[in-house]
């Protein structure tokens, strides 16, 4: 799973990491662009919930995860 926020959009309300600071604490610390989830499914409802809180829709989610031949699936 990959977590894609548009930064220009982003208002730095931090109502992502008040939700999911295991996922979104490490991305306000580097502010990339696109990053990649660990453990995806411990996190899914938390991150479903950030991403529809934020209130410039800053925040979309690639769910499908790439297989070790390089193929989506």
């Amino acid at each position: 799973m990959k977590i894609i926020i548009n930064k220009e959009a982003c208002i730095g309300c931090e109502i992502c990491v008040n939700t999911c600071p295991e996922v979104f604490m490490e991305w306000g610390l580097y502010m990339r662009a696109v990053f990649a989830v660990k453990e995806p499914e411990r996190y899914k409802a938390l991150i479903e919930k950030a991403v529809e809180g934020c209130p410039a829709r800053a925040i979309s989610v690639d769910w499908v995860e790439l297989k070790a031949d390089g193929t989506r699936g």
